[in-house]
């Protein structure tokens, strides 16, 4: 079925197609599964897709701030893969790439919203629950925060910080 996605004709492919032709190739990377590479001109159309500008939220501002303060040496926006091409398409919120440990900000459209309420759950969706499999497939320890639980501190720093500091030592983090 790869074979016959990768060689379609460039010019029909919408952006919903090459973001998950984009997709499947990154999973099956980390899968250590071999495909056919796509022709030059799909590979730069799917990398062109998947690109986009790097804007945080302020709740990820926020909490960015406050790892530093708490001495979690971290980057935003970290691809998850050192050869990565794909943009910022799977990347990851915050993260020490030299240990390998990554930290999700997940906000409401990771998760499911409740059929007729339309209400969020606390259930993550597919997409996030796939992200999480495939950087721990490729060796990365993850830390998902949902932002309900970061909305019921936000208003109260101190709560903000047991709450980062609980998160990080849950997961075996030393600061």
């Amino acid at each position: 079925m790869w074979n016959r996605a990768v060689q379609m004709n460039v010019s029909n492919s919408n952006k919903e197609t090459l973001s998950q032709l984009a997709q499947v190739e990154a999973f099956t990377k980390a899968y250590r599964i071999e495909l056919e590479k796509p022709p030059s001109e799909l590979r730069l159309r799917m990398v062109s897709i998947v690109e986009k500008d790097n804007n945080v939220s302020r709740s990820h501002a926020q909490i960015s701030g406050m790892l530093t303060k708490l001495g979690f040496i971290h980057e935003n926006e970290v691809p998850p893969l050192e050869e990565w091409a794909m943009g910022s398409m799977l990347a990851i919120d915050m993260a020490c790439p030299k240990q390998k440990i990554a930290i999700e900000f997940d906000g409401p459209s990771h998760y499911l919203k409740s059929v007729g309420t339309g209400d969020v759950t606390r259930l993550e969706n597919g997409a996030t629950k796939a992200k999480r499999r495939f950087l721990e497939r490729v060796g990365w320890k993850v830390i998902n925060l949902n932002y309900q639980d970061w909305m019921d501190v936000h208003h109260n720093k101190s709560e903000r910080i047991l709450f980062l500091k609980k998160k990080l030592s849950d997961a075996g983090i030393k600061l």
